[in-house]
């Protein structure tokens, strides 16, 4: 006869036996990443967000509620869907942002910069400006109603580099020369250079129209050496070279067919990229992407061009 003391026993060993045939699978899923929806009872792999803000010790709300650490911080075994975070900071603009998690992935999003709700704004230069641009070498320089400054970054060391002060109105974009020596500015119909290097220590700086055009301009660019202009006039892409002596020789590249959009300069290859139609008879219309070589091979042929021109010229005299 089996005493009762054994029959405890063996109920014991059966329920522990049970419970850790119930247990294992959920613990193991949980070592694993998976986590039990009891509700639907299906089990799913988790994934995780990671969180890294600047500056740090920030507060999170997931789907509007707060959650108890601060960033930098990790969101674990969270179900595979969309998730709503929103990152706080007193005195900050807050960051928000839709997150999608995977299974078993990270989801991370650790550039978030918290900016500050009222920035420190200076007056860096106190004088009526047309506009200003700033050097490769970090100075300001400055178009004023008395002449044209330069300046440290910081406002410091202002210095009336000429007194020159008929500043256009509507100025476009104001560009420095790959030698840094000029600096261009133009509008719809003139484009002016700015002649840095002086001859003279206390002599101003030049500043001369260099092109005047009937049709608006909409793009320039400096060839890299830093001595002819290219530029969009209507229609047409043209070169002007900065000659100092005479007339200033204008030359057109090439003629779009529609409005000039898209263009791009490889200013280290001298090479001019746009796009433009092609039309080609039995074929639908469509924009190509072309590209303008201006190298130096094609200056040698520009220069020999311009000689011929003025031989001419000469010659009609």
């Amino acid at each position: 006869m089996i005493s009762a003391d054994r029959i405890i026993r063996w109920i014991a060993f059966a329920v522990s036996v049970a419970l850790f045939l119930t247990l294992l699978p959920i613990l193991l899923s949980y070592s694993l990443g998976y986590k039990i929806d009891y509700n639907r009872f299906k089990i799913y792999k988790t994934g995780l967000i990671s969180l890294y803000s600047q500056p740090s010790r920030a507060v999170v709300y997931m789907n509007g509620r707060l959650l108890d650490n601060l960033t930098p911080m990790r969101i674990e075994e969270l179900k595979p869907g969309t998730y709503s975070i929103e990152v706080r900071k007193d005195g900050y603009y807050p960051w928000r942002k839709e997150l999608r998690v995977m299974p078993n992935m990270v989801t991370k999003a650790e550039d978030i910069v918290l900016f500050p709700l009222s920035g420190e704004i200076t007056k860096v230069v106190n004088k009526d400006l047309s506009g200003f641009t700033v050097s490769d070498n970090n100075y300001l320089y400055c178009m004023t109603a008395s002449g044209l400054f330069r300046a440290n970054m910081d406002g410091t060391n202002l210095t009336r580099l000429s007194p020159y002060s008929d500043w256009p109105a509507d100025i476009k974009s104001i560009i420095f020369s790959p030698d840094s020596n000029k600096l261009l500015y133009f509008n719809d119909r003139y484009i002016w250079v700015i002649f840095l290097r002086q001859l003279k220590a206390d002599e101003p700086a030049k500043i001369d129209e260099v092109v005047k055009s009937d049709e608006p301009i909409s793009h320039v660019f400096w060839y890299s050496q830093s001595n002819h202009i290219v530029f969009v006039a209507g229609k047409d892409i043209n070169v002007v070279e900065l000659s100092s002596q005479g007339a200033r020789n204008t030359v057109s590249l090439y003629r779009f067919d529609t409005e000039p959009k898209n263009l791009f300069y490889d200013r280290y290859n001298d090479s001019l990229y746009f796009t433009d139609t092609g039309r080609i008879p039995g074929q639908k219309e469509r924009r190509n992407l072309y590209k303008l070589d201006l190298r130096e091979r094609f200056f040698d042929k520009f220069m020999q061009r311009f000689k011929k021109e003025l031989d001419v010229r000469y010659e009609q005299r």
